[in-house]
């Protein structure tokens, strides 16, 4: 079953176990306070032309870490059982004396000691180690600090010697790297003073390539000098905690006859550019720059809660049209409380309009690279679906909310479906009263209700309404239905309706009470019944229900809202520390 125990094995091992470092840092400050200046430990060797960079440049504040810190205690040391339990199914069929066995066992040994705050510290890191992942050219980048290079070296040295095999070793610019080869790339790890960085290059390149990959040989100019991260965090409002992009455009030039420093030679080993012609290189580069840049950060962290942002920025006429999409939905975009809510917005006919106008500019224009071949095609198809006749009703349409207060009777280990649901839904339409009137002129019951666009609240006695397992409320103003169901449930109808409508481009929302899910979710992998494909032990089902269960005790609630606004598709999270 098991192959030759070699030193891909160490190496990815020490991977597993940095990104457990990354999972113990977040942010807090606003752009107002953003000094990356600072942080020149780690950003120096950030070339400033790099197309992706994730950072966490200043370490978390220490009292929001003394709040996180037994949580995460708990959730490593229950992904650590999770991961023996791993192990021994997939070492069940090996004897025990099997060599290779034993040598996984104890390179699995090693790792596993890794998993708990203590053992990270043992191996160098620390609260206040910061790191960045970023491409230096496209090759990937991992630099960690650490406390002391000499504490990881020995965690390495440990790792080595439990596998029985050494990575190979050579010195480049005056610095032991080792490294491992991988089909015709090599993997590599330098362990330096006070810093820890991975990367990975092709098997030809020079050692002086490798210097400039590693930042042993300095870049021109960094991410600082640039400007381009105090300019991302001026904009969005991140803090200097952490911060990230992905230059979708610049990537697309390097791979369309653009390339420079290390990407020329990694480029043409990929592909050759000459390939492209001079239509299809300015054609590329034109969709690219639809969506060029995604940018990343905190807004803001405290020991109440963590604000986060993602924007993918779009083309301005692009952006523009596609502010258009979002109608008003009451209440839609404030975290309503309650166990579960969603709910999204869309005007159908400002939709039907952005699509033609993309369609026409697409005619307009037409693309001539031969990738791009299919594409009057799709827009003859596209055109055929918008002539398709649809119900007028359906431009009507604006959105909907629903709320979830309460669930009762759900049982996920059997699948039984729930015998109660408390919550409210709300639709938002132009004319819900044409709407209702329309659906009196079929069902008797609906025509008596007599409904009023008041906002008053009058009993739905249908028999679709009963199969809810609640008395089931209706009510109406001139531009929303609202259904509710569960004891005086009805009551908050009339708040429903009358909910401010947010004038900040909520295009979808989704919230939810972080504690009660994950702990509901705890309780279900333990009762969930073994499944022959992929069965469970009942060590597997406790680690997973640990998991869960420190995760409910960490977080109070969770929200995300997507905005369409003036810079493209934003999408704002917050979650919400538990006391």
């Amino acid at each position: 079953m098991f192959k030759s125990v070699t030193s891909k094995i160490v190496l990815v091992s020490i991977i597993a176990s940095l990104a457990l470092v990354g999972c113990s840092k977040s942010d807090k400050e606003s752009a107002s306070s953003a000094n990356f200046a600072a942080a020149g430990a780690i950003l120096d060797y950030v070339p400033a032309d790099s197309p992706y960079l994730f950072a966490s440049i200043t370490p978390m504040p220490d009292e929001v870490m003394d709040k996180l810190g037994p949580n995460i205690d708990r959730i490593l040391a229950a992904y650590e059982s999770v991961l023996h339990e791993l192990f021994a199914m997939a070492t069940e069929d090996v004897g025990a004396d099997d060599e290779d066995a034993q040598r996984a066992s104890a390179v699995f040994g090693e790792l596993s000691s890794l998993l708990s705050i203590d053992g990270l510290r043992a191996a160098g890191f620390d609260r206040k180690s910061r790191s960045a992942f970023y491409g230096n050219g496209l090759l990937p980048v991992l630099r960690l600090e650490v406390t002391d290079g000499a504490l990881f070296e020995a965690a390495l040295l440990r790792l080595e010697e439990s596998s029985g095999e050494e990575m190979e070793l050579m010195t480049i610019a005056g610095n032991e790297v080792r490294f491992v080869t991988a089909e015709e790339y090599k993997l590599l790890i330098a362990v330096l003073d006070r810093q820890v960085v991975i990367s990975a290059a092709p098997d030809n390149f020079s050692d002086e390539q490798l210097s400039t990959l590693l930042g042993f040989t300095a870049p021109v100019a960094n991410i600082t000098d640039s400007g381009q991260l105090q300019s991302i965090a001026s904009k969005y409002g991140f803090g200097d905690y952490f911060i990230g992009y992905f230059d979708f455009a610049g990537i697309a030039n390097t791979f369309t006859g653009g390339a420079s420093g290390l990407d020329v030679e990694l480029v043409a080993s990929l592909s050759n550019p000459d390939d492209i012609s001079d239509v299809c290189r300015e054609e590329i580069r034109s969709i690219a720059g639809v969506a060029p840049r995604m940018v990343m950060g905190y807004t803001a962290i405290t020991t109440e809660r963590f604000d986060s942002k993602v924007v993918l920025e779009l083309r301005s006429d692009i952006a523009k049209g596609m502010q258009k999409l979002v109608a008003p939905v009451p209440g839609l975009g404030v975290d309503p409380g309650g166990l579960l809510s969603f709910g999204m917005s869309l005007d159908i006919m400002e939709m039907r309009d952005f699509i033609e106008t993309q369609l026409d500019a697409i005619e307009a224009d037409p693309y001539a690279c031969e990738v791009f071949a299919d594409m009057d095609e799709g827009v003859a198809q596209a055109r055929a679906a918008l002539a398709q006749p649809m119900m007028p009703m359906i431009y009507d349409f604006r959105g909907f909310l629903a709320l979830i207060e309460n669930i009762e009777g759900l049982d996920m280990a059997t699948q039984s479906p729930p015998t109660a649901v408390d919550g409210q839904f709300l639709l938002a339409m132009r004319d819900a009263p044409a709407m209702i009137s329309l659906g009196a002129m079929f069902s008797p019951d609906l025509a008596g209700l007599d409904l009023k666009a008041d906002g008053k609240p009058a009993l739905l006695d249908l028999p679709e309404a009963k199969m809810a397992g609640g008395d089931v409320y209706i009510a109406m103003n001139d531009d929303a239905l609202a259904l509710s169901v569960g004891d005086g449930s009805e009551m908050q109808l009339g708040d429903m309706l009358s909910a401010d409508v947010s004038d900040n481009g909520t295009l979808f929302s989704f919230s939810m009470d972080a504690g009660r899910y994950y702990a509901f979710a705890g309780e279900a992998m333990a009762e969930a019944q073994d499944d022959a494909d992929n069965p469970m032990t009942p060590a597997m089902k406790e680690a997973t229900q640990d998991v869960m269960s420190a995760m409910a005790d960490m977080f109070d609630r969770m929200s995300l809202n997507v905005l369409l606004t003036q810079d493209g598709i934003v999408m704002e999270g917050v979650e919400t520390l538990a006391e």
